[in-house]
């Protein structure tokens, strides 16, 4: 495979996931485009996709107008199901599953040094085959990284149980041992948050159902669970089937108090775990950044306690901690493998394939719903917003990870408290418990919460310090889950932010991705369209077109 023009920059594709979560990811030198399958299937997770038919891949190709004979390296982790990749295959370099989370951290996190740390449910197979009843895998690692490279200083594995008669049979959870990821997921399936295919395709635990929980939980279980991780000199210790029976066990009590209690101390050990790692990670490099990927890198909540107990003093999270984000770090890889030098990818997660207003207006005329093009749409939405009403927001190019972070959003007030109910029960059908992330401009995030990180993809939970003025996004326990938005990367959400506060003297908006219950995040202005009319949202902005339904 050879560039159209050997003086351009180098074209890498990059393909990631495992089970589920498949994504493509492509650079040009000038553009970074990459989307999840879930998103152009409309398949939650990707459940169910014709892997052959790859069409994240196509819509990153599209995006640069380019084909697969233009690539000059095309780079899959070793847990991409083999259809995904299968007619490039004598092309695809083939690379470990936590070193491309590794460097889907490092190359979007703009850090020059950093230490890395991946926690996931199961990664790369390390001993035996995907075949059998049992093998061991990698479920934690710890990297350097620096304009040299990024380096493997240590590494955690354990046992996975999963009797896989092929290679298709492999990509199921299963039981790991000494795995973090697979402690949270069976308290999470134990609790019954899980999705569940409908086609067969498998159980996803869904822990953010978890982490929201805990909060209004107490400590009675903390003692019950706190022999089920060890913490040792090099990581932690954990035996997957004691997990999986005494989380069986207690879960059989269906009282809301009790399954409250069993997520707090969930919880409560997970974040004893990781501050544990990232002090011994510390302890090995003396870097002052972290970089964190893999599946676990969700739980913002433990994100945030890093940030308060850590010794690091800046720790970052890219928008796809988990396995979509592979796709990136993949394209990393054989970008700085082809160049020899690290790639500078931009902190954004606006990554999407680009869309034209002539596509929003098309849509709009093809399902004949009411529009205009106001004069001022800033004003004009904030005046709705500051009125009351809920407002669907749809602009450019879609995020890249599971949140919404101001493209593909559900705006409203942070104020009175039964807008969160309102959206819980009204529009989203959601369990009542879960919280909303409030938005506020960079700038001023530190007029109303205690915390000294940054927050652009909403990965870390912090302490509200004016909960009376935001109480549809206060959590229970006085916490939020905080983004952050920077004028030079979203300036048109950062423009509404400012507009809302001159009007209320809060710049702060509610949060919540714009999607179905059981359904991906919208991708097109089509989809868009669809949601809204189902989730009873009367407007709806289209890039520069507010929609009335």
């Amino acid at each position: 495979m050879t560039n159209k023009n050997a003086s351009l920059e180098p074209m890498v594709l990059g393909l990631g996931g495992s089970g589920h979560e498949w994504a493509s990811c492509v650079s040009n030198g000038n553009l970074l485009t990459a989307i999840a399958e879930e998103r152009t299937t409309r398949k939650k997770y990707g459940l169910g996709a014709d892997l052959l038919a790859a069409e994240s891949r196509a819509a990153c190709l599209k995006s640069i107008d380019a084909t697969v004979g233009d690539l000059d390296k095309i780079v899959a982790c070793d847990l991409v199901p083999r259809p995904f990749y299968f007619s490039l295959r004598k092309n695809t370099d083939i690379i470990n599953h936590h070193l491309a989370h590794a460097y889907s951290a490092f190359a979007t996190s703009g850090l020059e040094k950093a230490a890395i740390l991946i926690v996931d449910n199961s990664g790369s197979v390390l001993g035996g085959s995907k075949t059998g009843t049992e093998r061991e895998v990698e479920t934690i690692s710890m990297y350097d990284a620096g304009p040299d490279g990024i380096k493997l200083i240590d590494k955690i594995s354990g046992t996975h149980y999963l009797n896989a008669k092929t290679e298709s049979d492999y990509f199921q959870a299963g039981q790991t041992s000494n795995s973090l990821g697979h402690f949270y997921r069976s308290a999470s399936l134990s609790l019954g948050f899980s999705f569940s295919d409908p086609n067969g395709h498998g159980v996803f635990s869904e822990d953010g159902k978890t982490m929201g929980l805990s909060p209004y939980g107490d400590d009675r279980f903390v003692d019950d669970l706190g022999g089920l991780i060890n913490l040792t000199k090099t990581g932690v210790e954990c035996d997957a089937r004691r997990i999986d029976l005494l989380m069986s066990t207690m879960s059989k009590n269906t009282c809301f108090e009790h399954r409250a209690a069993l997520a707090y101390a969930t919880q409560y050990h997970l974040e004893r775990a990781i501050l544990h790692l990232a002090r011994r990670l510390y302890d090995l490099t003396k870097h002052e950044n972290l970089c964190i990927a893999g599946g676990v890198g969700l739980n913002s909540v433990a994100n945030g306690k890093l940030v308060d107990e850590s010794p690091f003093k800046h720790i970052y999270v890219p928008p796809a901690p988990s396995d979509d984000g592979i796709s990136i770090g993949c394209t990393a890889y054989g970008l700085w493998e082809h160049t020899g030098s690290k790639p500078v990818f931009s902190r954004s997660a606006y990554l999407g394939p680009q869309w034209k207003d002539a596509d929003n207006l098309s849509a709009i005329e093809d399902m004949g719903v009411a529009w205009v093009r106001p004069d001022d749409l800033i004003k004009t939405v904030s005046e709705k917003l500051c009125r009351g009403h809920v407002v669907a927001w749809w602009q450019g190019r879609s995020e890249f990870g599971p949140r919404a972070l101001g493209n593909r959003s559900i705006l409203a007030l942070p104020r009175p408290g039964f807008v969160r109910d309102k959206l819980n029960h009204e529009m989203k059908k959601r369990e009542w418990f879960r919280p909303y992330a409030p938005m506020v401009p960079e700038e001023r995030k530190d007029e109303y919460f205690d915390f000294s990180n940054d927050s652009p993809h909403m990965s870390f939970v912090a302490k509200v310090k004016k909960p009376d003025d935001l109480p549809a996004a206060t959590h229970v326990d006085g916490t939020a889950r905080l983004q952050t938005i920077r004028q030079s990367e979203n300036p048109r959400m950062h423009a509404l932010l400012e507009a809302v506060g001159e009007e209320t003297g809060t710049p702060i908006l509610l949060n919540t991705s714009f999607n179905l219950a059981g359904e991906p995040i919208v991708e097109s202005s089509a989809d868009a369209i669809r949601s809204a009319k189902s989730l009873s949202i009367v407007y709806l902005v289209l890039g520069n077109y507010l929609v009335t339904l």
